[in-house]
């Protein structure tokens, strides 16, 4: 081809090439300009839906061009919205589904809002995306299934919002995706065994959902894996033994589940770059494994609330650790070497938080804890079996905040160098052994806000330093020996607001009257000391105070009219003191729940509004001036007639008392006569009121229980009080029940229990050996009863010991326990089904259960016991029918309350308190039971979620001793721990069947016996 004629077709080509590419442009800008139209219209229509309090998204309009709006992001080349970031913005609404039209979206950043309603399944069409960020709204429904055609997605972060349903399996052929991220969401189901298909995983986070079932063993399969926290689920069984393979792993959390079984002995070699190891809240058992100790990288250790046994580990490589919590287990075995790995623990120079507490860790505290980091802020060895003294090095750890120590065996001072840790906030020494004096030095830790030093051994003076924790919420020097007057300078801590509690002390004086400063004060406890004078009236400025116990002192005077303004108090008990006057219209105006004005010298009438409408919330007993009030509290009438005053010279009155004296004398003499030799119905020796029994006389009495001394005084009661005694005609220990004949319905007691008495005979109820009825020396009316003695005393002291006893007394076991409720079900189940006539008891509680030599217990106290049907005896309705049923608050059943008739069913239902009391250790009128809660709902509460929550924490201790001495025989598969869980299960559902609102819905004293024995039995095969 010629020249020319080449040009010619070059050019040709040329033009063709050149129309060419101006189409394919054409095309593509139109192409982008219709893309860019899309995207445009999906974002208004997103923009519509939501309300944009902040106005973020103003630029979003008509006059600018898309890829300048706020938080949107093109492309270079297409000019398409690949970005969305809205985080942190404050918008709320609903996510238009238009969202799938943004078709060349690789990023969305919605976190951190206010959206709601379901994820729209039209972010399934963004196959482009890579990273979406949900997270922290309240998107509610199922995960979206098509969210898995997002091939290319890496990121995926729904948590913290309403998502329910089960995980779907189709988000397994997500191959690339790198950080799947649930947690707190309400999913339930399993995690699908599909998940091991992620390959690229490196994060997994499902912690804080309702999943459930086996953690699939597929998981181990994830080699990339990083990060997996499964925590605060319900998955059970035992943790795969594959995830402890994922060497990559470097946080591993399942706390708050029900997983058990043990730790691989070679887990510190498997994961060895570990950093997070959280797995607590479950039930694994066995020991620590010794290898964690090549887990050089850890930072956190928490293993607290499990079954661990055995010896605590060394910790010498863990220079990194900062979190270490082995709280709550069964670790150590009370020998010297239990707390040598807190020696280990002085080369991790970061450690902040360090947690021991409730296991049976024992030995001496050990010196070296001067050496712990001074990074420590938080130091917990409460609840163990730790003796010996606290090392004055403590006061090294100079940014402590919290020191808890209490209940243990820890002796010596109190080293004056804890005032250096003047960082603290809580401390907590109580339930020691500590001696001498509070050091003044306590009074540098100006940051506190909680201190404990309560059921010490603590003498002296409360420290006037003290007055310097002016943070101070709550202050505990309850049950030591301080003595000496209470400072002024406490009262001047107006950010008191807890409780200030100083009961059981010998501290003397008066109340200060710079106790009204304390105006933000919920709880004052001073019982129990040997303060005296008036109550200042000053008091009345503590506003907000719900809680005042200042009973057994020695206050006098009337209760102060001021107390009038105190409109938020709840329970008031002035009893044991030395109080006279009038009771204070007042105090019906008050919102009183509990009112103990008992054993004072209270005179007139008593009122009879608010509080004083029950004579379960209002005790008054020990009050012999006083008259009146509603029927149930058996005052005499009051008499209003003014007696004519008689003047009377002095040489008159004194021959008027000779005459009386001498009338006195012969009349006695005579009385004297006619009880030796005459035997008529008034002799001093008159015959038991029950036949065939042995005869006994005041005098008698009065000899076997030395004049009735103080010191023989085993209680009182409700009508009289009892005493030991020693009766010269058996000479053997006896126990006698004196009536208070001056208080109303004690004779009408006394002739019901005479009856009732007669009729029973059975091994598990107190048995009556004779009663006594005539007059003592002075011619007064006289009535007794003399009962077997039982030398354990009542189950009461046992559950509920001074603190006298708790340090003298050991606890009652798990088994005497059970055996003790099968007793009081025995004789309940006599008494209601056996007797000739039904007999309903009207006041079981643990004071009137009484333990015998073999703990066998045994039903005592019929003075306010009712036969059914009533008719068939008529004196017994006469005599009982006005004495009401009183029972004893917190025990009495609800409808009685209501004005409804005796039942056995109001016998269960005290039985069902007292089993629950039993084995949670709380008494039903626990100050934590207000605003609607009681010990009924608290147990059925923990049957719903953990029944170990509730049980009484020394059978908890007496279980996991067991647990502890099976592990160490060899027997590492033991189950006792949960058997016996589900066994005390059981009996907390006996208790709160029988204890129900309904009488209707408790069981028959039968059924629940029957099922007890079935308990003691396990019991027994456990142990």
């Amino acid at each position: 081809m010629d020249l020319p004629n080449r040009d010619r077709v070059l050019s040709g080509s040329f033009s063709c090439l050149t129309i060419i590419i101006l189409l394919l442009g054409s095309v593509l800008t139109l192409v982008e300009v219709r893309g860019n139209k899309t995207d445009r219209l999906a974002l208004l229509e997103f923009k519509a839906r939501i309300v944009d309090p902040c106005r973020v998204l103003s630029s979003w309009n008509d006059s600018s061009d898309i890829c300048k709006w706020y938080g949107v992001t093109c492309g270079y080349r297409h000019r398409r919205v690949t970005v969305l970031n809205l985080s942190s913005e404050n918008l709320a609404g609903v996510v238009a589904p238009h969202i799938g039209n943004l078709s060349f979206l690789r990023e969305v950043y919605l976190q951190n809002n206010s959206f709601y309603s379901k994820i729209p399944p039209q972010f399934g069409r963004l196959f482009r995306l890579q990273k979406l960020f949900l997270n922290n709204n309240s998107f509610s429904g199922q995960i979206p299934s098509n969210l898995s055609h997002c091939s290319n997605l890496l990121n995926l972060d729904l948590r913290v919002n309403k998502l329910e349903g089960n995980l779907p399996a189709e988000l397994s052929f997500l191959s690339k995706l790198q950080q799947l991220k649930l947690g707190f969401n309400g999913l339930t189901g399993n995690i699908p065994p599909s998940s091991a298909n992620l390959s690229s995983l490196q994060v997994f986070i499902t912690n804080s959902n309702n999943l459930s079932g086996k953690i699939p063993e597929t998981l181990g399969r994830l080699r990339n894996l990083n990060f997996l926290s499964l925590g605060d689920n319900k998955f059970f069984s035992t943790i795969p033994i594959s995830i402890f393979n994922i060497s990559t792993l470097t946080t591993f959390s399942v706390i708050l589940n029900q997983l058990e079984g043990g730790l691989p002995s070679d887990l510190g070699f498997t994961l060895p770059n570990l950093k997070s190891l959280l797995l607590g809240g479950n039930y694994l058992s066995g020991p620590i494994p010794k290898s964690i100790s090549n887990a050089s990288n850890l930072i956190q250790f928490s293993i607290g609330s499990n079954n661990f046994t055995g010896n605590v580990p060394s910790f010498s490589n863990m220079r990194q650790l900062s979190f270490i919590d082995l709280g709550k287990n069964i670790l150590g075995s009370g020998q010297s070497a239990d707390l040598d790995f807190l020696c280990s623990l002085t080369n991790s120079t970061k450690l902040k938080v360090l947690c021991a507490r409730h296991n049976a860790l024992g030995g001496r505290m050990p010196n070296c804890i001067s050496n712990l980091s001074i990074t420590l802020s938080w130091f917990l060895l409460s609840g163990n079996h730790i003796s010996g003294v606290l090392p004055s090095g403590i006061g090294n750890l100079i940014n402590l905040e919290i020191l808890g120590m209490w209940a243990n065996n820890i002796s010596g001072n109190i080293p004056s160098e804890i005032g250096n840790l003047n960082k603290m906030k809580i401390m907590d020494l109580g339930q020691n052994d500590f001696s001498g004096q509070i050091p003044g030095s306590i009074g540098n830790l100006r940051m506190l806000i909680e201190l404990g030093l309560n059921i010490n051994n603590l003498r002296g003076l409360i420290p006037l330093s003290l007055g310097n924790c002016k943070n101070l919420l709550l202050l505990d020097l309850s049950t030591n020996d301080l003595s000496g007057n209470i400072p002024p300078q406490i009262m001047y801590l107006s950010s008191l607001s807890l409780y200030l509690d100083l009961s059981q002390n010998n501290l003397t004086g008066s109340l200060p009257i710079e106790v009204g400063n304390l105006k933000n004060l919920g709880e004052l406890r001073l019982n129990g000391n040997r303060l005296s004078q008036q109550i200042p009236s000053s008091i009345s400025s503590c506003v907000v105070m719900e809680r005042l116990y200042i009973q057994d002192n020695f206050f006098e005077g009337p209760l102060p009219s001021t107390i009038s303004s105190m409109r938020g108090l709840q329970i008031l008990n002035v009893s044991n003191n030395r109080l006279f006057g009038q009771i204070p219209k007042y105090l019906e105006l008050l919102n009183l729940t509990n009112l103990s004005l008992s054993y004072n010298d209270f005179n007139g009438a008593l009122p009879t509004g608010g509080v004083f409408g029950s004579a379960i919330s209002t005790s008054i007993v020990g009050n012999k001036k006083l008259c009146g009030g509603l029927p149930d509290f058996q005052l005499p009438k009051c008499n209003y007639k003014e007696a004519k005053q008689i003047r009377t010279s002095r040489t008159t009155k004194i021959l008027i008392s000779t005459i009386s004296v001498l009338v006195g004398v012969a009349c006695m003499l005579s009385l004297l006569y006619f009880f030796r030799y005459r035997h008529n119905k008034k002799s001093l020796a008159s015959s038991s009121s029950i036949e065939g029994l042995l005869h006994v006389s005041y005098h008698s009495l009065l000899k076997a229980t030395g004049g009735f001394s103080s010191t023989n005084l085993l209680g009182m009661g409700s009508f009289g009080s009892v005493y030991k005694g020693l009766l010269d005609q058996t000479q053997s220990n006896v126990a006698i029940k004196i009536l208070d004949l001056t208080h109303h319905g004690a004779s009408k007691s006394f002739i019901v229990e005479c009856e009732t008495l007669r009729r029973i005979r059975h091994r598990n109820l107190v048995k009556v050996l004779t009663a006594c009825s005539g007059f003592d020396f002075n011619g007064n009316d006289f009535k007794a009863l003399v009962y077997e003695f039982m030398s354990n005393g009542s189950l009461d002291e046992w559950l509920q010991p001074t603190a006298m006893q708790y340090t003298t007394r050991r606890k009652l076991s798990l088994l005497e326990r059970v055996n003790i409720a099968i007793d009081v079900a025995c004789a309940l189940d006599y008494l209601h089904h056996h007797c000739e006539t039904p007999i309903v008891h009207c006041d079981l509680k643990p004071s009137n259960v009484l333990l015998d030599d073999e703990m066998t217990g045994h039903v005592g106290d019929f003075g306010l016991a009712r036969f059914l049907p009533e008719t068939v005896h008529k004196l017994l309705v006469d005599q009982s029918s006005s004495i009401g049923v009183k029972g004893s608050f917190g025990y009495i059943a609800p409808e009685y309350g209501l004005g409804s008739a005796v039942s056995i069913e109001g016998d269960v239902y005290s039985f069902g308190v007292l089993i629950l009391e039993m084995f949670t250790g709380k008494r039903p009128t626990d100050d934590m039971f207000d605003n609607g809660l009681n010990l009924n709902c608290f147990a059925k509460a923990a049957l719903a979620n953990r029944v170990e929550n509730v049980i009484d924490p020394v059978l908890l201790q007496e279980i996991q001793e067991l647990e502890k001495r099976r592990m160490v025989a060899g027997d590492g598969k033991n189950k006792s721990w949960f058997s016996t869980l589900k066994c005390l299960a059981l009996i907390i559902e006996i208790g709160v069947c029988c204890s129900s609102k309904s009488p209707r819905e408790r069981m028959d004293i039968s059924d629940a016996l029957i099922k007890l024995q079935g308990v003691r039995k396990n019991f027994i095969a456990i142990a």
